[in-house]
């Protein structure tokens, strides 16, 4: 599968033809009194937001509604956000289950962000070994694989050419370019974490099962299955053994959450406490690709410090 991933090529052979096109764009846009109109995209959170600015590029503006620490599934929408969803050409969020507070804005171009992911990469949310509450739930933290992410450019591409079709042919040039750079990622990702491929990582949420699938990386256990939902005393009677069991070397805790039932397990265990960031948006987290290398930095240094 990653082979197949890294030989994909979004333009399939017409990339001349749309760098030609990129140099005309200025007699493609729209000039209203002296002014040129840029499409305004608009993005539930900050990976789908950089992910948006790395193929919008300088075609449009993209704007981000969540701050960096705020999750997603507890978030609220403000009155303004209704304003700048209206009047947007787009709405882009990342999953019905991830946040669903986006479905109340009645945006007509609102896209749903996983279902550009192709079928046979879409993963299920796993914890203890178990899928989500015993059923089926879909995991839409899909960007913390940078492959997954490039097998979802074609998706993307296709909905930005439609909202905006006289600005395709920068869409296509800009997601060309950064389809390499996501494999130039993955390639540096790899390297990084081969060392570790095998280990186990107890994490608060099951935010990184994309990334830790990539890598090689075991799941020991998850503290809390969902958002502010404490675990239960037994819960953590039973991490507590699977730490032991599985050789955990740390717990990986995250920015959005409170790290209260994680620091009981770390005084329980006297495994260190190391921050990973699902959501980025930070500085030095800000770009798609800081918040990757920071991600996988954080990993190599807990299992091999």
């Amino acid at each position: 599968m990653r082979d197949k991933l890294k030989s994909w090529n979004i333009l399939a052979g017409a990339g001349a033809a749309a760098a030609v096109a990129v140099l005309v764009l200025a007699g493609c846009l729209k000039d209203t009194g002296g002014t040129v109109e840029r499409p305004s995209y608009i993005a539930t959170i900050p990976p789908l937001t950089a992910i948006l600015r790395e193929v919008v590029g300088e075609r449009g503006d993209v704007t981000c509604l969540l701050s960096p620490g705020a999750s997603p599934h507890t978030y609220e929408p403000r009155p303004s956000d209704i304003e700048l969803v209206e009047g947007a050409v787009g709405f882009f969020f990342a999953q019905k289950n991830l946040d669903a507070w986006a479905l109340s804005f009645q945006q007509a171009n609102r896209i749903e962000a996983f279902e550009l992911v192709p079928e046979d990469l879409r993963r299920e949310m796993i914890m203890h070994g178990h899928s989500h509450e015993g059923g089926h739930a879909p995991d839409g933290h899909f960007w913390t694989s940078p492959l997954t992410v490039k097998a979802a450019l074609p998706g993307l591409v296709r909905e930005l050419a439609r909202l905006d079709p006289e600005g395709s042919a920068a869409y296509e040039v800009n997601a060309e370019r950064f389809a390499a750079d996501l494999t130039a990622l993955d390639d540096e990702v790899s390297a990084m974490l081969k060392p570790y491929r095998g280990e186990h990582l107890l994490l608060v949420h099951p935010s990184f099962l994309y990334f830790m699938a990539d890598y090689g990386l075991e799941l020991a256990g998850v503290v809390e299955p969902s958002p502010g939902k404490e675990p239960t005393p037994k819960s953590l009677s039973r991490l507590i053994e699977v730490a032991r069991e599985r050789d955990v070397k740390a717990i990986f805790t995250e920015p959005q959450l409170p790290e209260g039932p994680v620091r009981v397990l770390a005084e329980e265990t006297g495994l260190p406490i190391y921050v990973l960031d699902p959501l980025g948006g930070a500085p030095g987290r800000r770009t798609y690709a800081e918040l990757i290398r920071y991600n996988a930095k954080t990993v190599a240094e807990a299992l091999g410090g």
